[in-house]
């Protein structure tokens, strides 16, 4: 994925993709002053847990995707069925 973000022309530091154990990583992220927006994808438990320390922080943008085992990218010209 970083490959692709680099290849497409983002400048260095616009996104930056961070895996790690989830309680450390998401607190830590959710909670630092200095980022003003959160995307994750994962359990409803740790969502809800960088949602509230996002707004106990800096009150940061939040976007999550919740619940799902297996997230899929669907394109215009993919076949409905396959996927």
């Amino acid at each position: 994925m970083c490959y692709l973000i680099n290849e497409a022309g983002f400048p260095p530091g616009v996104l930056n993709v961070i895996s790690g154990y989830r309680n450390t990583v998401s607190n830590v992220i959710s909670s630092h002053m200095r980022i003003e927006k959160v995307a994750f994808t994962g359990s409803t438990l740790i969502g809800r847990k960088i949602m509230e320390a996002a707004a106990r922080s800096n009150l940061k943008n939040v976007t999550l995707e919740l619940g799902g085992k297996s997230p899929n990218i669907i394109s215009n010209d993919s076949d409905i069925e396959q996927a």
